[in-house]
C-alpha cells in the first residue's frame, strides 16, 4: 500500500534562517514549501494550494495580518488555515491575529512538539469542516450535489458567462419508468440504480460540469462553456454507457434508460436566467417523456 500523502505546509517568512529552522522542525512529518517574497507566495498558492500556511507577521513587503486578510477574502484560499509564527507576543497582536482570520498564533522561539501538535489540530479541524460542508452540499444517497448548492453555484457561473460572453447549458434528466424498478426489484434496488446513474453520469461529463440530484429520480447537469450540440453529445455518451454497463444489484441486471430536456443560456434574458433555463429544460423533458422516452429534446 502506498504511503499516505503528507499534508502540504507553506511557510512564508522573509528570514532565511527562520525558514530553514521551521522546515527542519517539520520536514519529517509534512511536505514543506517555502516563500520569501509575495511573488513566490502567490505563485506557490496558484501552483498547488497548501493544506496549511505558517505565516510570519513582520514581512518586508506586507504585514502578515494584511496578507491573512487578503487570503480570507479570496474564496479560493479562504478555507486554508493560517497559523501565525512570530516574535510579536503582545496581547493586542495576538488578538489582531485571530481577528483577521488566523487559526492559531505561535510565538517564537518555537517548540517543535508544540508546533506540530498545533498544526495537526488545525488540519483535523479543517478536515471536519470539509466533511460538514460536503454533507451540506451533497445528496446523502447518491453523493451528487444537492439542489440548493446547484442553484448557488450555477447562478455564479451564469453571471460569469454573461460578463465573458460565454455560453452554458442545463440538462434535466429523468430515469424512465423508475417506479417499475422499485416495484420489480425493491427500493434497495431503486437506490442502487440512482447511485449507478450518478456514477455513470460523472464518468461521462467533465470535471467542471455540475451534477445535482434535483429530486426523486430527476437529475440536473450544468455544462459550462458548452453548446446545445455538445451537450447532446455528452448525453448520448451517458446513454451509451448505460446500455453497455447496466446496474447490477443482488445478481439482478437492471437495464434502464433516461429522458432529458436541454436549454441554453443563449435562449434566455438576464432576468432570472437560471429559473428560465430550468423551466425550458423541464418542458423539453416533459416532451421527451411523452413522445417515447429514452431521448433528448433541445427544441420546442
Amino acid at each position: 500500500m502506498p504511503d499516505a500523502k503528507k499534508p502540504r505546509i507553506l511557510i512564508f517568512d522573509d528570514s532565511e534562517v527562520e525558514r530553514l529552522y521551521l522546515e527542519a522542525l517539520l520536514i519529517s512529518e509534512f511536505d514543506i514549501v517555502t516563500a520569501n517574497t509575495l511573488i513566490d507566495f502567490w505563485a506557490l498558492l496558484a501552483e498547488e494550494p497548501p493544506d496549511l500556511i505558517l505565516l510570519d507577521v513582520r514581512l518586508a513587503e506586507l504585514s502578515g495580518f494584511a496578507l491573512c486578510t487578503q487570503l480570507k477574502h479570496n474564496s479560493e484560499y479562504a478555507a486554508i488555515p493560517v497559523i501565525f509564527v512570530t516574535a510579536l507576543d503582545k496581547s493586542d497582536d495576538i488578538e489582531l491575529g485571530f481577528d483577521v482570520g488566523g487559526h492559531d498564533y505561535v510565538t517564537k522561539p518555537v517548540m517543535q512538539r508544540e508546533l506540530k501538535a498545533r498544526i495537526r489540530a488545525a488540519l483535523r479541524i479543517k478536515q471536519l469542516e470539509h466533511e460538514l460542508r460536503q454533507r451540506a452540499i451533497t445528496d446523502y444517497l447518491t453523493g451528487a450535489y444537492n439542489r440548493r448548492y446547484f442553484f448557488e453555484v450555477v447562478e455564479g457561473n451564469i453571471s460569469y458567462a454573461f460578463r465573458m460572453r460565454r455560453n452554458l447549458c442545463i440538462a434535466m434528466l429523468d430515469i424512465d419508468f423508475f417506479k417499475k424498478v422499485n416495484d420489480n426489484y425493491g427500493h434497495e434496488a431503486g437506490d442502487a440504480v440512482l447511485q449507478h446513474f450518478t456514477r455513470t453520469i460523472r464518468d461521462q461529463i467533465r470535471k467542471y460540469d455540475i451534477l445535482a440530484r434535483y429530486g426523486g429520480e430527476e437529475f440536473v447537469i450544468q455544462f459550462f462553456d458548452c453548446t446545445i450540440k455538445k451537450s447532446l453529445e455528452f448525453l448520448r455518451r451517458i446513454r451509451d454507457a448505460l446500455a453497455a454497463s447496466p446496474c447490477i444489484h443482488e445478481n439482478h441486471t437492471i437495464h434502464y434508460t433516461f429522458s432529458s430536456g436541454v436549454a441554453s443560456l443563449e435562449e434566455v434574458s438576464t432576468d432570472s436566467p437560471i429559473n428560465a433555463m430550468i423551466d425550458i429544460a423541464d418542458k423539453r423533458l416533459y416532451i421527451a417523456k411523452n413522445t417515447g422516452r429514452n431521448k433528448d429534446i433541445s427544441e420546442g
